[in-house]
């Protein structure tokens, strides 16, 4: 505005010597309307930064709201993981305790006390596994989780993985498949993957009560790699309750974590859909471990896709970069 300013007045001079014989009257006509322009112009120009200003506040305060928002629902899921953990520890410490105490009235015979010492272990096993995700969660939320990113051979690790669960998916009467290449090359830390799938691995033996569960992974494209573990089981049961169900059919937006881009869009419905399944999940004790793998996913920059058919069974998708990017 200042230089406009100076052009007209510097117009207006120049006009006055090449025609002195102007009116006077004429030439402070003219001046008075430059002032009177030069004045509008600052009145507008300030009214602009105004109203600038007062949209990017706006903008701030929706942003704030938002993310108040997504903490409370974060807080809310917290609270309900640990209910649910406190009360299954409880149950736990229960049943321990009537056993011991059913121990004391037991005879010397061997027949007598072994179903009781068999409770016992059984319940002290889940009560260390317990605390154990508990301990892991905290982790993960203070940053403390580290990783080790190194060349590995994803398929490999998959399929021994796959195997070390053969007896227990016998055990329950189950099919674990395997299905993907022998050899797939990635950048990853292999400590935390396994972490990942031994999560949803055990977590679908447990709760798949007939049929399969099935381990695949494949190369997506030059950037991507994806592993998924489905099953055969009873699904999240309520989804359709948390009316989030055509979030869990859809597969979420492709998350550009991984070359360290936001993508609002895909943070949101990802995040809705673990909240959903995480509630699912809750009445069996597993949303800690739900949680967990969560927690390492973000870790590793891997997107979480969940597709789930009440009945029908659950599909974990996980995509991951075949290349790491610091």
């Amino acid at each position: 505005m200042i230089h406009l300013s100076t052009i007209l007045l510097g117009e207006l001079r120049l006009c006055w010597q090449l025609y002195p014989t102007i009116d006077r009257q004429d030439m402070a006509t003219a001046y008075e309307q430059m002032a009177q322009f030069a004045n509008q112009i600052s009145v507008g120009s300030l009214e602009q930064y105004d109203i600038l200003q007062r949209t990017a506040a706006l903008s701030r305060v929706d942003a704030l709201e938002k993310t108040l928002v997504q903490l409370n629902q974060v807080s809310q899921q917290r609270s309900d993981l640990l209910h649910q953990s406190s009360h299954d520890l409880r149950g736990s410490f229960g049943i321990i305790e009537g056993a011991a105490s059913l121990l004391e009235l037991t005879s010397d015979s061997e027949e007598d006390w072994k179903p009781f010492l068999a409770m016992l272990q059984r319940n002290l096993a889940n009560s260390r596994r317990l605390v154990t995700q508990l301990i892991e969660v905290a982790r993960l939320e203070a940053g403390q989780e580290t990783l080790h990113i190194q060349p590995m051979d994803a398929g490999q690790l998959l399929t021994n993985l796959v195997a070390s669960y053969q007896p227990l998916a016998a055990e329950r009467g189950l099919l674990l498949k395997a299905d993907g290449p022998a050899a797939l090359p990635v950048e990853c830390d292999p400590v935390q993957l396994q972490r990942i799938l031994q999560n949803l691995v055990l977590n679908a033996l447990k709760h798949t009560p007939t049929g399969l569960v099935s381990v695949s992974w494949t190369r997506e494209n030059d950037y991507h790699w994806i592993v998924s573990v489905q099953d055969s089981g009873p699904g999240l049961p309520t989804a359709t309750q948390a009316g989030s169900l055509p979030q869990l059919l859809a597969p979420s937006p492709e998350s550009t974590a991984a070359f360290g881009l936001a993508n609002p869009a895909a943070d949101a419905q990802q995040g809705a859909t673990i909240q959903a399944s995480s509630s699912a999940f809750a009445h069996k004790g597993e949303g800690i471990g739900l949680s967990i793998v969560k927690g390492l996913c973000e870790l590793l920059r891997a997107s979480l896709e969940i597709e789930s058919r009440p009945g029908a069974g659950t599909l974990f998708r996980i995509r991951l970069s075949t290349h790491w990017h610091p």
